[in-house]
């Protein structure tokens, strides 16, 4: 089995505090190879880690924080990254086919729904604004926050 790094953002299964049971879980915090804190995909809660209790099994779980052998393998990274190309590819069939996207500036303003072209990570349209200075983009490779009103 292929082990690959486990980083914010990446999920993983857990034992839920608040649900007590085994869940999805997507990672907040990692210090070194330990997962320190995730966020339950189910309750919506954020927690410490705790690795997935089994039962039945008569042997106790791995030290909390310590990141399972079979956690993450490449199969569910390429399916991630399938899931942001498939969210992306249907925000670019909505834009017009004569429209060009606006290049992308750090000086510049921008509204949701409008197409940018990012000259680093390509077409994506903006999804929605974070702030005076901030939006999440969605881009082929997944969104990304930008800074925008840079002067």
């Amino acid at each position: 089995m292929v082990r690959v790094a486990i980083g914010p953002g990446d999920d993983v299964e857990a034992w839920c505090t608040r649900c007590r049971m085994n869940l999805n879980h997507r990672v907040i915090a990692v210090v070194g190879v330990e997962i320190k804190r995730v966020h339950c995909l189910t309750c919506g809660g954020d927690h410490k880690y705790y690795p997935p209790k089994y039962e039945g099994s008569g042997k106790k779980t791995a030290k909390a924080g310590k990141i399972p052998s079979a956690v993450r393998t490449v199969k569910s990274r390429e399916a991630a990254e399938a899931r942001a190309v498939g969210e992306w590819k249907r925000m670019m069939d909505e834009m017009p086919a004569e429209h060009t996207p606006r290049p992308y500036r750090l000086s510049e303003s921008y509204q949701p729904a409008e197409f940018i072209e990012h000259p680093v990570l390509g077409k994506g349209r903006v999804m929605e604004i974070l702030g005076a200075q901030r939006i999440s983009v969605i881009f082929r490779d997944g969104r990304k926050i930008l800074v925008c009103n840079k002067n």
